[in-house]
């Protein structure tokens, strides 16, 4: 369901290529389904574990995602409570604040000045926002810039901010 047509397309086959993202099916990415906050901590982790070389132990876990929200705990990437579900759908604007504490600062220098016109310096993600756009990792709509901090992020979106994270060939210049 992920063609060659699809503007994510290439996003999409680097992350399955360098093991950051997988369907949800054997057959299915599912591009157009919502991304929880459980899955972006989890690619969170999966990032900073590979920077760094460490390993996130998932034995014994209660929940599947248990292993991944202790892990970005324990590294700095989140705060203990600072999600009420795990379950529920992480918006743009928390998947900002989390994908900005994935690396240490220097692998986020800026290659463009600005942010997004919807994103404002009293909005608890303003920062994040701000340091992932100037870092060419995340853009805006087409057209009018906003990045929609409140809105859900899709699959497909998601996938191209942790890629242009993890390679730095994919991010906008």
């Amino acid at each position: 369901d992920v063609t060659t047509a699809h503007w994510f397309y290439s996003f999409v086959r680097d992350a399955y290529r360098i093991g950051l993202a997988n369907g949800t099916s054997q057959t299915k990415f599912s591009p157009d389904m919502t991304f929880t906050v459980a899955q972006a901590i989890t690619a969170a982790a999966n990032i900073h574990s590979i920077y760094y070389g460490k390993t996130i132990n998932t034995a014994g876990a209660a929940k599947w995602y248990d292993p991944y929200v202790n892990y970005c705990v324990e590294n700095g990437i989140i705060k203990a409570g600072q999600f009420a579900s795990y379950d529920a759908n992480i918006t743009r604007g928390d998947m900002a604040i989390v994908f900005a504490n994935i690396l240490p600062d220097s692998e986020y220098a800026a290659v463009r000045d600005g942010s997004n016109p919807d994103v404002t310096s009293g909005m608890a993600c303003f920062d994040a926002v701000r340091k992932l756009y100037n870092a060419g990792i995340i853009g805006g709509d087409a057209g009018t810039g906003n990045y929609r901090p409140n809105d859900s992020i899709k699959r497909s979106e998601a996938c191209v901010i942790f890629t242009r994270i993890a390679l730095k060939s994919a991010r906008a210049k």
